[in-house]
């Protein structure tokens, strides 16, 4: 199970970082829960825990998403602030 949390950070850090859109989450998210409802049901896990796992896993992917897709703008943002010399300042 915890390769599927591994999975799911790195495909959301991924999409994050490539800077993909709402479309291409979705399709992600749509993709993981097959994939563990699928092998959680061959294995026979009870469907409480199927249910845990599978909104864990989506928090998971959005969460990752979301960091990944802050990274590289928080930087920009710092490189780009200048400060603002006396000279410009308004009274």
């Amino acid at each position: 199970m915890l390769w599927l949390y591994v999975a799911a950070a790195g495909a959301g850090a991924l999409l994050g970082l490539l800077w993909l859109r709402v479309i291409a989450v979705l399709v992600g998210s749509v993709v993981l829960v097959t994939a563990t409802v699928a092998f959680m049901t061959v294995r026979q896990f009870p469907l409480l825990e199927v249910v845990v796992n599978v909104l864990m896993l989506l928090a998971t992917l959005q969460f990752s998403y979301l960091v990944a897709l802050m990274l590289p703008a928080a930087r920009t943002r710092a490189a780009s602030h200048d400060p603002v010399d006396a000279s410009t300042r308004r009274m």
